[in-house]
């Protein structure tokens, strides 16, 4: 069967493709799997369903074939997070203790995909149980920048930034505790996105209510963004959220809008915290500034160290919630977990009721601080990563070390900026805004109010068609003309 690369077209350019009969799903999934094969150095799969998606890819082309509808996502490769389940295809979460789990029913988001025929190839590598902002595990290995392998592709879900970056399929579903699908986007140069909460089905975790994890998507195109999205956030009758804005999916094409930038408030943070911030990094978040100026933004600074974010906040609900789900493996299993990952339970077990119970009420206080800030906002800009990508190497407990000088853990000195909107439930997306010196992507992260992810994605584009982003590739994995 001969391969086309659709490397680096739009979803909808692929849909078009499929269902004008310009190109069969057979051939877009068998250019695809040479991808994955190009790019095993940089480790991003975990699981490879090459049958699996050959199989459904010929019986998407039967159906095409004679005649049968197909849907919003015909014959787009999409791969998904190795923490999300999937219906007869392995969901390990990174460990030796599930390495053999084959889960017998999709994830909703997931199930809404494959309903659109989206074609799923892959699950990519997190660390064990997304415990860490840093993509390795024993059992999947080290998964590495697709800009320079001895840096990281950042975490939890490096495998899907990777993924996107080298152009294996246009979208990738991801999952965000603290930044998680953001913080990798910035790290590998693609698009991330957070959307509300609620906005995506997650009925899978214990604590429904309590809700700091997401369902995201990242993309190479930011208006893949909106398709995937669109595809994934019918809601589901056990996740109370989603019930709360009710049943209808996401649209897109978004209807015409305002223009995303010209008018718009913008609330620039550069420290989140009063920390260190790389000189290439604030660079970048400077030339930003001047893009939105010069599109008729209203920009105003704030110092971050003004507001409490309530960092800690986040940690100590995300601690407690692991201890429970995962007290038992460490008594049982200690043995083949990740040491980082035991040292994260630990921490849990640390968390006394008192505490727990001052976080749950901290987080609505930290809910208050950011409504208050959008009350004189449309938009609030940040870094996403206070550096470039630390380098492969990195422990999770040890200090980020910046020319010598350790500036502090990466909780506080590096991705500070993403916690607090997991716990406040604000949509936020990192964008790619240039590189380091050394070659690195750089992101900048922006958070709009509850609902606003069309607007998001909309500033997106503005900044892709300004920066070219889209179009840049690592080196050796650039489509042929």
């Amino acid at each position: 069967m001969a391969a086309q690369d659709f490397a680096g077209r739009r979803v909808e350019a692929i849909v078009g493709a499929f269902t004008a009969g310009q190109a069969r799903a057979r051939d877009i999934v068998e250019g695809v799997l040479d991808r994955c094969a190009r790019a095993a150095p940089f480790n991003p799969i975990a699981t490879l369903d090459a049958a699996g998606v050959r199989a459904a890819a010929d019986a998407l082309d039967a159906r095409r074939q004679s005649g049968g509808a197909t849907g919003a996502l015909a014959a787009v490769p999409v791969s998904a997070k190795d923490l999300i389940a999937t219906r007869g295809l392995r969901t390990a979460f990174a460990s030796r203790t599930m390495q053999d789990n084959v889960p017998t029913a999709d994830a909703s988001a997931i199930g809404q995909w494959r309903a659109a025929d989206a074609l799923l190839f892959a699950k990519t590598t997190t660390p064990e149980f997304g415990h860490k902002v840093l993509t390795d595990s024993p059992l999947h290995g080290v998964t590495r920048n697709p800009w320079n392998p001895d840096h990281t592709s950042g975490g939890s879900s490096g495998g899907a930034a990777v993924a996107v970056a080298l152009g294996l399929g246009p979208i990738a579903m991801t999952t965000d505790g603290a930044g998680s699908g953001r913080i990798p986007a910035a790290c590998c140069g693609v698009y991330g996105l957070k959307a509300t909460l609620g906005r995506v089905p997650h009925e899978v975790p214990a604590d429904q209510f309590g809700q700091l994890t997401y369902l995201g998507v990242m993309a190479r195109h930011p208006s893949d963004l909106g398709a995937g999205l669109a595809a994934m956030s019918r809601g589901h009758a056990e996740d109370p959220w989603t019930l709360a804005i009710g049943r209808d999916a996401f649209a897109w094409p978004a209807a015409a809008a305002a223009d995303p930038i010209a008018g718009k408030r913008v609330t620039v943070i550069r420290r989140m915290t009063g920390g260190y911030l790389h000189p290439d990094s604030e660079a970048r978040l400077d030339e930003a500034l001047a893009f939105l100026d010069s599109r008729g933004a209203r920009i105003h600074e704030l110092d971050g160290s003004t507001v409490d974010w309530k960092l800690d906040t986040a940690r100590l609900i995300l601690r407690a919630n692991q201890v429970t789900r995962f007290g038992d493996l460490l008594r049982t299993r200690r043995n083949d977990l990740d040491p980082s990952f035991v040292r994260t339970i630990e921490e849990g077990a640390d968390v006394d009721i008192a505490t727990l119970r001052q976080a749950l009420l901290d987080r609505t206080l930290a809910f208050r601080a950011v409504q208050r800030l959008f009350a004189d906002a449309d938009y609030l800009l940040t870094p996403t990563v206070a550096t470039p990508a630390p380098p492969a190497t990195q422990d999770q407990f040890a200090p980020l070390v910046i020319e010598g000088k350790p500036i502090g853990d990466l909780r506080s000195a590096w991705y500070a900026y993403t916690i607090p909107f997991n716990m406040t439930g604000h949509p936020a997306i990192s964008i790619p805004f240039g590189h380091s010196a050394a070659g690195l992507p750089i992101g900048i992260h922006l958070v709009a109010p509850w609902f606003a992810e069309a607007d998001l994605i909309a500033l997106a584009e503005a900044c892709d068609a300004h920066t070219g982003a889209s179009a840049r590739w690592p080196a050796g994995f650039a489509p042929a003309a």
